[in-house]
């Protein structure tokens, strides 16, 4: 039996590794190929739960006679090396003849990989062109490396798609469609496990937030992200993406006012003098600088909610409204007059909500000596009368 190896973080699987796997299969004679994520690779690291990334290795392989995802590396504890993939498959599956399955670039640096000759008697290898590859210079490695190391080096009559793992990631972040570059199955997982939507998984996030808010205002935080998690189907909001907003919208809240004055002005050109000079909303738009620098979110959707928690805006979309609403009514709140009568509509209409918030505010303003934000008093211009 001959059986190929497609390997790396496979962070996520694309269609690419789909069409580059099929094509050694049909190219080589091969019986079956193995799409085998890495545990810990020596020299990447990821976010990206190990588990995660094989179930979307599983996903990928659904639909393609040949195709399966191999959990051996991300069992094995510790850095993978390829030297011990394969030693293991050659002794647990003698009657296999192995092929490792690489980009045509990774010929250059093929022999400097642990233990190289041992894995060069292990396997065979099959390079796949890329975008900007030198296939001269591939053809020339490809002797090299078989003439030297006594090993088969396959140059594949394909080129692999203009289409990279750390793309997809990107797209993801940035609330791109992926569904041309990743089986559906593949895209499906992606958006309801909230995968790539900023640099740290939620536990990782929750730690930071720990270390950088008050007792009380991680309460807050873990009750406007329950609070946004729970409306937000009902109202066409991306359910994980309203839970990162919810849990990064007050992310800034601890930090000195005079630093967060300082990384507003160096970074955000359309402050205000009031939004600049009032400590109560100040922290929303360094909250956003701190999503998008610290934690990684390039989501204009998730960085706008955080940006207009505070005093809203005169557009609105139903993520701005969602988190603007879930930071007043979250179930941690002090009661006051309005709270109860907010919680309702905000289950029956955001939009309602939102402005009821609104006035609200303006009510607790003016009982101050105060006046509303312009901002806010656009949003109730543009929505108080729908």
């Amino acid at each position: 039996m001959k059986i190929g190896i497609l390997g790396g973080t496979l962070d996520p699987v694309h269609n690419g590794h789909i069409d580059i796997a099929l094509a050694a299969m049909s190219a080589l004679g091969l019986d079956r190929v193995a799409l085998m994520p890495s545990g810990d690779p020596p020299h990447k690291t990821r976010a990206t739960d190990k588990w995660d990334r094989l179930r979307i290795a599983e996903l990928a392989a659904e639909g393609h006679p040949g195709l399966y995802a191999s959990d051996l590396e991300i069992q094995r504890q510790g850095p993978t090396y390829t030297v011990d993939t394969l030693s293991t498959l050659t002794v647990e599956h003698p009657e296999v003849e192995w092929t490792y399955i690489l980009g045509a670039d990774a010929l250059n640096k093929l022999d400097t990989w642990r233990e190289f000759p041992r894995i060069a008697r292990l396997c065979a290898f099959a390079a796949v062109s890329r975008p900007g590859c030198d296939e001269d210079m591939a053809r020339l490695r490809a002797r090299a490396i078989s003439s030297c190391y006594h090993t088969r080096v396959d140059l594949l009559p394909v080129s692999g798609p203009p289409l990279s793992s750390t793309a997809v990631r990107r797209m993801v972040a940035e609330g791109q469609p992926i569904d041309d570059c990743v089986p559906p199955l593949v895209a499906a997982y992606i958006r309801d496990k909230g995968l790539y939507l900023c640099k740290y998984s939620e536990a990782q996030i929750l730690e930071r937030l720990k270390g950088m808010l008050s007792e009380h205002r991680f309460a807050h935080t873990l009750g406007v992200a329950d609070t946004a998690t729970r409306l937000a189907p009902r109202y066409g909001v991306d359910v994980r993406r309203a839970r990162l907003a919810g849990l990064l919208h007050d992310c800034a809240k601890s930090m000195p006012e005079e630093d967060m004055r300082a990384l507003v002005i160096e970074n955000l050109p359309d402050l205000d003098a009031q939004e600049l000079e009032t400590r109560a909303i100040l922290h929303a738009p360094a909250g956003m600088i701190l999503a998008r620098d610290l934690f990684g979110v390039r989501d204009p959707s998730i960085l706008s909610a955080i940006r207009k928690h505070t005093v809203g805006d005169g557009h609105m979309s139903a993520m701005d409204a969602l988190i603007y609403v879930s930071d007043f009514i979250e179930p941690g709140r002090e009661a006051f007059p309005g709270l109860e009568k907010t919680r309702k509509l905000a289950e029956k209409d955001i939009y309602k909500a939102m402005c009821y918030c609104t006035r609200l505010s303006a009510r607790h303003l003016k009982s101050k000596g105060q006046t509303i934000h312009p901002r806010s008093q656009a949003l109730l211009d543009n929505y108080d009368a729908q």
